[in-house]
């Protein structure tokens, strides 16, 4: 990490991530400790630094020169960085904040190993992409990295389908270009048309479009090339809840609790879906079921929020007010979450409010706005997405 940015700083707390991204204990002796083996390495002492400075408190640079040299894999070498480009998609499937980060760092061992691996790239900008949806990273941070890394994919692979999904997955959450993110995945598609992940992210896309018929075709092509993958039998079931067969997605949501009986996505869409079917006490203990084990992401808590206001519980609702305000504090916390529980408390115009608030901020949230079932009521978010729709 420090020879790639040769002279800046690099954090404690980067250099933390990387080293031991699913750790929840202290690790500054940890850190201090594979430092210390790093000079004995190089033959410097923390009072002689002609490799690494130390910022008290703060981190490390590189100083001496560094001069890039790249060799050519090795067929063995190729074989284990394609090992860990697969952990990494599999990490990042697994939908949590403590496997995404676990999949940037394979991503990016892969391209420590081969700066020219291509489905790396795409690999991180979905990453970064899926990091900008669960607020583990700042909306415009996330963004960044997301182009970024979107942009080394294509340069280095114009003809494989994972760098079209990726960028269509920027154009899509960022960028709101709907139909150049389109062009991008039919693209990828006539690619690869056996590939699950562009079938499961155009999928995705389509539903966000108000497509549900054809998202639904998507998805289920997804589930036949990969019927394994809890992520995409999940979101088979949010596609069935976005296009109101509410018993169906319930189904498809026990389907993936029985492959995976701790997998959140599935959890709060089957909250979601029994509480279009008024089984509101069924919906408030899977949505609390899916805030236990998905890192303290704000969407169940909303969503909670929203169940509570629909089913005449106001003390409860407001209290998941708090609760948001509270996780705010230490993380981003999108306006969204919040329109969701005026919505349920019957509060249009504070809703709204927050929601334009969303709209000021282009927060990646705001994906689903214009088919979730629960801001029907909202008419007037209608006009505001067909607007939004006309200024972009």
């Amino acid at each position: 990490m420090l020879l790639k940015q040769p002279g800046e700083l690099v954090s404690r707390q980067d250099l933390a991530r990387a080293l031991w991204p699913d750790a929840h204990v202290s690790f500054e002796r940890g850190l201090n400790t594979a430092v210390n083996v790093l000079r004995q390495t190089l033959g410097e002492s923390s009072q002689e630094c002609r490799f690494i400075e130390t910022r008290s408190g703060l981190g490390y640079r590189f100083i001496a020169p560094v001069e890039a040299v790249i060799e050519p894999p090795t067929p063995s070498s190729s074989l284990n960085l394609h090992e860990d480009y697969l952990k990494g998609r599999y990490f990042l499937n697994k939908m949590t904040e403590d496997a995404l980060w676990k999949a940037i760092a394979y991503f990016e061992s892969v391209l420590a190993g081969d700066p020219r691996y291509a489905v790396a790239y795409a690999g991180l900008a979905d990453a970064y992409c899926q990091s900008a949806l669960t607020a583990s990273t700042h909306g415009e941070n996330a963004a960044q990295k997301a182009r970024d890394y979107s942009a080394a994919a294509l340069q280095h692979g114009p003809v494989l389908a994972e760098s079209h999904v990726s960028l269509a997955r920027v154009k899509t959450l960022f960028d709101w270009d709907w139909s150049g993110a389109r062009a991008e995945y039919l693209h990828a598609l006539e690619l690869s048309p056996d590939s699950a992940e562009a079938r499961r992210a155009y999928a995705a896309f389509l539903s966000a479009s108000a497509s549900p018929a054809e998202a639904l075709v998507e998805s289920a092509r997804a589930l036949v090339l990969d019927p394994l993958s809890c992520a995409i039998c999940a979101e088979h079931a949010w596609h069935l809840y976005l296009a109101g067969d509410f018993q169906g997605a319930v189904e498809q949501c026990w389907k993936v609790l029985t492959l995976e009986p701790a997998f959140a996505p599935a959890q709060h869409t089957l909250g979601l879906a029994y509480q279009q079917l008024d089984m509101h006490e069924e919906a408030i203990v899977e949505l609390k079921n899916a805030d236990h084990i998905s890192s303290d992401h704000p969407a169940a808590i909303g969503a909670l929020g929203h169940v509570y206001g629909a089913a005449g519980m106001p003390g409860q609702a407001r209290e998941m007010l708090h609760e948001l305000d509270r996780r705010a504090q230490r993380r981003h916390v999108s306006p969204y979450w919040y329109g969701l529980v005026y919505t349920g408390l019957g509060e249009s115009a504070q809703a709204l409010d927050v929601l334009e608030k969303a709209c000021r901020q282009r927060d990646p949230a705001l994906l689903w706005l214009n088919v979730d079932p629960r801001l029907a009521s909202l008419l007037t978010s209608r006009q505001l997405c067909r607007e939004l729709a006309a200024a972009t």
